[in-house]
């Protein structure tokens, strides 16, 4: 049975946002309702995504973060829900914050666009991203929130059915590109930058990444059907080696080259889900303010982050909390190796 939601705008963020939570997290159909009189008559479930609640519908209270089809700086607010800080607070609501314009935000790395005039070549660091601030970066929150979102919703209306997701775990592995002439000096020299940096990081950190690489061996032995390794394809290996993933040129780049899966979603110095969430998605242009056909699958961790830990102990034990995360909510678990050395023999 479909679920109807009723906005005052059909926009292509508000498409955007309930697609992703209700069709690939929920596994469940949506439809939109823009009449007020046709979503009153209704007898499907439904709920109220607006300013102003409808009636005694159930209501979710709009920031109106998804009405606007710009870039610009957000007065965010914040609240406590559960053990958590969220943003886009909200009062009057079933919810008391905006799950999906925080959705939005998160996914859409809309924090990004506002620092890429200031970064310019520089990566952005983990630490100005509002969930570390929020102390949500390790946590797949928007994975959480829509299973929230599902129970709220079959409380009221047990007739609606959704599908299961199934976990996933996914080592990914990467191949340093070759340089293979005079004219790509410049690449060829951070190449063989990089190669020196991995390789004294290995020969520092060996026991660490010995500890890693059997962890995820030992991950792999005891999830059989949901795990298989992948070496990442990319037209462009600096997208991933660079350590410099950039929003928005790294990913118009890859559009451009019509490259249809990325896995550079990631911190290079600190584990956590970038975009807030542990499933593929589609990236959304914000300039364009427009969905592409990029998937995105964000990867919860690198090998290099986790070599931040200060023992071998405490970096398992990272590891196997971001995998509990991923499984509590049937999520898609990518660690990415970007040392050589780690991969399974």
């Amino acid at each position: 049975m479909k679920l109807l939601v009723y906005v005052p705008l059909l926009t292509p963020r508000i498409k955007y946002v309930f697609s992703f939570i209700f069709n690939d997290i929920l596994k469940t159909e949506i439809g939109f309702s823009v009449n007020i009189r046709e979503f009153v008559q209704s007898e499907l479930p439904k709920f109220c995504y607006a300013a102003q609640p409808i009636g005694g519908e159930l209501f979710f209270k709009s920031t109106g973060l998804l009405l606007e089809h710009k870039i610009a700086e957000q007065e965010i607010k914040t609240t406590t829900f559960g053990d958590a800080k969220v943003p886009f607070a909200v009062q009057k609501s079933a919810l008391p914050f905006d799950v999906f314009a925080a959705t939005f935000y998160f996914l859409s790395r809309y924090e990004e666009y506002l620092a890429a005039g200031n970064q310019k070549s520089m990566p952005y660091p983990a630490e100005s991203s509002l969930q570390y601030h929020l102390g949500l970066l390790e946590l797949p929150v928007i994975d959480g929130w829509a299973l929230i979102l599902k129970n709220m919703l079959l409380k009221q209306f047990p007739s609606l059915s959704f599908n299961k997701k199934q976990f996933l775990f996914q080592p990914l592995y990467s191949a340093y590109p070759p340089a293979k002439n005079s004219r790509r000096n410049v690449f060829a020299n951070a190449v063989d930058y990089l190669r020196s940096f991995v390789q004294n990081e290995t020969s520092k950190h060996a026991e660490k990444l010995t500890a890693i690489r059997q962890a995820i061996t030992g991950l792999q032995a005891h999830n059989p059907a949901e795990s298989s390794a992948l070496l990442i394809p990319s037209p462009d290996h600096r997208h991933y080696f660079d350590t410099a993933m950039l929003m928005p040129k790294s990913y118009l780049k890859q559009t451009k080259s019509n490259s249809g899966n990325d896995y550079s979603m990631y911190y290079k110095n600190q584990p956590g889900f970038r975009a807030g969430t542990c499933s593929p998605f589609a990236w959304y242009d914000l300039q364009l303010d427009k969905k592409t056909r990029l998937i995105v699958h964000p990867v919860a961790t690198t090998d290099m982050a986790l070599l931040h830990n200060k023992s071998t102990e405490t970096l398992l034990l990272q590891l196997n909390e971001l995998l509990d995360h991923v499984k509590l909510v049937n999520g898609h678990f990518y660690f990415l190796s970007l040392c050589n050395d780690i991969r399974p023999q």
